[in-house]
């Protein structure tokens, strides 16, 4: 089947970059001086995973995310789809399961004094990244920046992510050109609803303090 280039350069309501000129000029700002795709994703990648990890709703726009400077793994990953569609090196969305590190989950919600509220996300989580297309599909999560994942570290954490599998065990992936509707469903259904808000500010404040020890 032959590989239909456009279809992963397109816009949409959530990787807004064609109503968000800001976008596009932020990628050429990061790709100035590069030579081929490879390196232009590098420095996308880049710019994007060092954007602090954060929690958030789902449906974000990308042009919301560019001028927030953080967001979730969701948030993250649509606004490196558009930087990169923006400057026409196609790629796409891919959506699976993930067992959460507890360890640091716990670790966030005892600073917070809410451990027990955050334990109902559950030890399995929906993870968004994405793949580029580089004459093959190459993988990429910039889900959580550098300072994060020292600091998790020192805290006795892992990085390695942990997939969750089927039967077989294999990873059922989800693969999307465009990704706002599962987003949107996925926002219907979070976990967090009336006081999510709240929540969010206190385990993003635990995160920062984590980041904090990351540096030190």
């Amino acid at each position: 089947m032959a590989f239909d280039r456009q279809k992963y350069l397109q816009p949409s309501l959530l990787c807004d970059f064609d109503r968000s000129p800001q976008i596009r000029r932020k990628a050429l700002e990061l790709t100035a001086g590069c030579r081929n795709n490879g390196q232009r994703l590098l420095k996308i990648f880049e710019f994007v995973k060092e954007m602090p990890y954060g929690l958030e709703d789902w449906d974000v726009r990308a042009s919301q995310s560019l001028k927030k400077g953080w967001g979730m793994c969701s948030g993250k990953t649509n606004l490196m789809v558009a930087l990169l569609r923006s400057i026409g090196i196609p790629s796409r969305y891919r959506i699976y399961r993930i067992k959460a590190d507890m360890y640091m989950w716990d670790q966030a919600g005892r600073t917070i004094g809410r451990a027990d509220r955050i334990r109902q996300l559950g030890q399995q989580r929906d993870h968004v990244d994405c793949e580029v297309w580089l004459g093959k599909w190459v993988d990429c999560d910039p889900g959580r920046d550098s300072a994060l994942e020292k600091g998790i570290l020192k805290l006795g954490g892992k990085l390695k992510r942990r997939y969750v599998t089927d039967c077989r065990g294999r990873v059922r992936y989800l693969r999307l050109a465009v990704f706002d509707e599962w987003a949107t469903k996925r926002q219907e259904r979070r976990t967090f609803r009336s006081d999510r808000k709240d929540v969010f500010a206190g385990i993003n404040s635990a995160f920062n303090r984590i980041r904090e020890l990351g540096r030190s």
